[in-house]
């Protein structure tokens, strides 16, 4: 194409969703909705607006319902399979993507995309316009017409030529219904010619030109065989023809200007991005955002930053902010881990047109523009260490972190916009300041990846030169000040404040304080542990090994699968795209039929062990302190639950031999002990409350053994007559039922059919009857507020409520009951962690908490401080919420984890 030449693109976009789909089908969001087909829609739309730059774009669809063709020839395309309802859910959204990209699209009620595409082909043509036609698909080869018309495909970026048709069919692009009339197209099931194939139906075509000089000249048709088989399906040539061939006369819109690609609807899409989980699209969409619209990207009087860069500013900038009542601050740090980290510089906004920047290094850095950081914290001190000013920002238990190392306690923390945006809508992976920004403010601000870059090539923060570093970090400041009042009000708004400012915000320093405190690891058992877990993994490997026959990379699906499937003949329980499945779940059904799946579940929860614990507990001491100092990650599960992470203790097995091995390695200082202190049935006894089950508030009021009292109720004996199997098969639907399991959930943990399990699963609800209308109404209010709610009134968006997909409606209803009971344990935790040191602060103990495990915290106290610390932690635990049953608190102590928990 010439350069000068406008460019029509048209995409096929129902053929690029079944692409997209396929390509990659299993990719969920965090709240399990598909999202491969948005994904793979996403890439390829952008590649086609990114790189080529149309001057008018129309992604054309096929539109639900019969067609013309059905009318002509009615089992047409009905060989085909139903479309995968998983994908299906997702088509409003690729339909949404298109929308907020700013791309026009079409569908018409009794025609196909094709049709579409050969109208505005036809017609764009006429006004000498290049077309390029984005698909795959060998249909629309009929429409190429060098250098007129291009068939593009994007994912393999091919570029179909007339030549390359020939070459492929033995016909031109022109001639292509006629082949297809000949061989048919199994797929939309077009009859075609039987008997005539691919090289016959070539050399038809190369020696009479078409399909009507064929029958023109069938007597002279030089194989008998082939005259009788064109003669007997005449009629089934002709219609296929018809029903491959395109319509030019679709009553389509006309008008160059309707195709002209539109600005994107830039929050909207965002907003796409972010519920989706769409990571990498929504970085790039910012870049592109900030590069196309500079004055969103920087609006005047708002980027604007100065710059404290000697001691005399800085005292100045420390006696203003003393006089302030409200300060945002920005903590920039060589690394992202707090503990391991040394200060690069600080931010604060206070003032309506800009910030401070207080560029830091290490002492003797003073010439270089940076301030040393132990002198100028001694000038912020006053500030810092006072509630007075106020202090708002974004992650602020990082910054309360890296002060305490240096000294200084951060006093005065009034809101964390990290924190509250999460509380808002708590279902997004990524709370960073860039993005809470752009949806709060409607602004792009930069990420901290867009300053230090990410991956192999990120850099430390005090490499970036001062003027760039202290725009991003001003920006930053000055962008969580303005939030504030913003998120503020949509806390009130949702009734979300007292969350907020009860157990949200002073939980950040509370769990600064556990993160600083760290957790003494004794690396000679680790080390020991390793040798250990690698012994077990070699004869864990001999054994795979003997029953195999021979060795192989056992950590290899590839290899596994030929060893399970191929050389042992197993059954293939699940396929994935790229062969039969070996994940856990497969590997644990195969395990009752052949031994060898069960020796490869042990070998892989050795090999993980070893390597996520043994193995790299010990790299995770701190040099400094000699301690693991886990993060504690609040702003992540969207049922309010922490999560932890370098390391993450909360996926240490607590009931195996080889989880215990780990927990023994977390040993207290010489002198103190670990006390753990653990909810017992914590779920169990808020769905008591919640339900009202007579059954249930009688079972924990008297203190029974519930799993037993479930069983007699579902076996219809005394408890005395309960065996340990019948307790095990209601203890496992006890919890179930919280996490909503169903018949199949329950024949897969039981390994018992989904006829039994539906079985116990009716008897249950007929003795808790409460439990029954508890679920229902639960359900019922989620779908018609959007939302399911904590006592403590946290809430979950669950949209999967409405989804048109079964599977996805089924989870939306398991979502709605565990937010509840699960949301609620959340919460009480937190509510007990926040108490627990209020109460050990003014108790005059030493002892401190350390860790928090689930329904679990650890603590350390002296060896003569055991029986205070046992009284004080129960007593705080058990009446952190006034619930219709009692709380219960089980407290174990030892010279390690193991011990305690015990």
């Amino acid at each position: 194409m010439t350069e000068q030449a406008r460019t029509f693109y048209l995409v096929d976009g129902s053929s690029y969703i079944y692409r997209a789909y396929y390509a990659v089908s299993r990719l969920t969001n965090s709240r399990g909705f598909p999202t491969g087909a948005v994904l793979g829609f996403a890439q390829m739309l952008d590649k086609v607006v990114r790189e080529k730059k149309p001057d008018y774009i129309c992604v054309v669809f096929d539109a639900p319902g019969p067609t013309f063709r059905h009318e002509m020839y009615a089992p047409y395309k009905a060989t085909r399979q139903k479309a995968p309802e998983d994908m299906i859910a997702q088509i409003p959204y690729i339909k949404d993507l298109v929308r907020f990209r700013g791309i026009p699209q079409m569908e018409l009620p009794g025609y196909e995309a094709d049709d579409l595409i050969a109208t505005l082909t036809h017609w764009a043509v006429e006004q000498d316009i290049e077309v390029v036609v984005v698909s795959s698909d060998k249909d629309l080869h009929q429409l190429i017409d060098d250098p007129v018309v291009r068939q593009w495909d994007p994912q393999k970026d091919r570029v179909f030529m007339e030549w390359e048709v020939e070459d492929r069919y033995g016909v031109p692009p022109g001639r292509m219904v006629d082949y297809l009339a000949l061989v048919g197209d199994s797929s939309d099931n077009v009859p075609g010619v039987k008997g005539i194939g691919d090289k016959t139906a070539r050399q038809l075509l190369q020696e009479w030109g078409s399909l009507d000089r064929i029958y023109a000249n069938l007597a002279r048709v030089g194989s008998a065989s082939v005259r009788d088989k064109l003669e007997k399906h005449r009629e089934e040539a002709l219609l296929s023809r018809r029903l491959v061939s395109f319509r030019e006369d679709v009553p389509v819109e006309r008008k160059l200007e309707a195709f002209a690609p539109g600005p994107p609807l830039k929050s909207q899409l965002i907003g796409l991005f972010e519920e989706l989980e769409f990571r990498s699209l929504l970085d790039s969409l910012r870049k592109e955002l900030n590069a196309v619209e500079p004055a969103a990207a920087a609006p005047a009087g708002r980027t604007k930053h100065k710059i404290a860069g000697s001691m005399d500013e800085l005292r100045t900038l420390a006696e203003r902010l003393a006089g302030e009542p409200v300060v945002s601050i920005q903590v920039e740090t060589t690394r992202k881990d707090a503990m391991a980290s040394d200060l690069a510089g600080l931010s604060f906004g206070f003032e309506d047109d800009g910030a401070w920047y207080v560029p830091l290094g290490p002492d003797g850095s003073e010439g270089d523009g940076r301030l040393p950081a132990a002198v100028a914290l001694a000038a912020l001190e006053p500030v810092l260490g006072r509630s007075r000013p106020a202090k708002i920002g974004h992650d602020l238990k990082t910054a309360w972190i890296v002060f305490k190392k240096h000294g200084i306690e951060l006093r005065g923390i009034a809101f964390d916009t990290m924190v509250a945006a999460y509380l808002l809508d708590p279902g997004k992976q990524n709370y960073g300041i860039d993005r809470v920004a752009a949806e709060c403010l409607g602004e792009n601000i930069d990420s901290y990846e867009d300053v230090t870059g990410k991956g192999k090539s990120q850099v430390g923060f005090d490499t970036i030169d001062i003027g760039r570093a202290a725009a991003y970090s001003c920006a930053a400041a000055d962008a969580a000040r303005r939030m504030h009042p913003v998120l503020k009000r949509k806390l009130d708004e949702s009734r979300l404040t007292e969350l907020f400012e009860k157990i949200e915000l002073p939980l950040i320093t509370v769990l600064a304080r556990m993160e600083f405190r760290g957790i003494t690891a004794d690396a000679e058992k680790l080390e020991s542990l390793s040798i250990d877990f690698q012994k077990a993994l070699d004869r864990t490997a001999d054994t795979i090994y003997d029953l195999a026959k021979e060795k192989f990379n056992i950590q290899s699906p590839k290899q596994l699968a030929y060893i399970l499937f191929e050389k042992l003949g197993l059954r293939v329980v699940k396929k994935t795209k790229s062969g039969p499945s070996t994940d856990m779940a497969v590997l644990e059904e195969l395990a009752l039929e052949h031994p060898i799946a069960d020796h490869v579940l042990v070998f892989r929860t050795l090999a993980k062990l070893k390597g996520t614990y043994a193995d790299a507990l010990g790299k995770l001491i701190n040099p400094r302190t000699g301690r693991i100092h886990t993060s504690y990650n609040q702003t992540v599960a969207a049922t309010g639950r922490l999560s932890s992470s370098d390391p993450n203790l909360q996926n240490i097995p607590i009931r195996t031999e080889e989880g215990r091995k780990i927990r023994s390695a977390f040993i207290p200082a010489p002198g103190w002990l670990l006390l753990s202190a653990d909810y017992s049935q914590i779920e169990l006894r808020i769905l008591a409350h919640c339900s009202k089950d007579e059954h249930l508030l009688e079972a924990f009021r008297d203190d029974e053994d519930i799993h037993r009292r479930t069983a007699a109720e579902m076996f219809g004996v005394s408890p005395i007559e309960v065996t340990p199997e019948m307790r095990r098969q209601a203890k496992t639907i006890n919890f179930g039922i919280i996490y909503g399991m169903g018949p199949f959930g329950l024949a897969q943990r039981l390994r018992i059919s989904t006829k039994t399990a539906r079985t116990a699963i009716d008897k249950y609800f007929q003795g808790y009857r409460g439990v029954r209308r508890f679920i229902d109404t639960t359900i019922e209010l989620a779908r018609r507020l959007g939302y399911s709610e904590t006592l403590l009134g946290r809430r979950r968006f669950i949209p999967e409520l409405q989804s048109r997909n079964k599977t996805i409606r089924q989870l939306g209803e398991r979502l709605a009951i565990n937010t509840p009971l699960q949301g609620t344990a959340a919460d009480l935790i937190k509510k007990a962690m926040i108490d627990a040191e209020d109460a050990l602060n003014g108790s005059g103990l030493r002892t401190v908490m350390l860790l928090q495990v689930h329904d679990e915290l650890v603590f350390e106290t002296p060896r003569e401080e055991l029986a205070a610390a046992q009284e004080l932690v129960r007593r705080v635990m058990e009446d952190v919420w006034k619930l219709d049953v009692p709380l219960k608190v089980e407290l174990g102590w030892g010279d390690n984890w193991a011990e305690a928990h015990a």
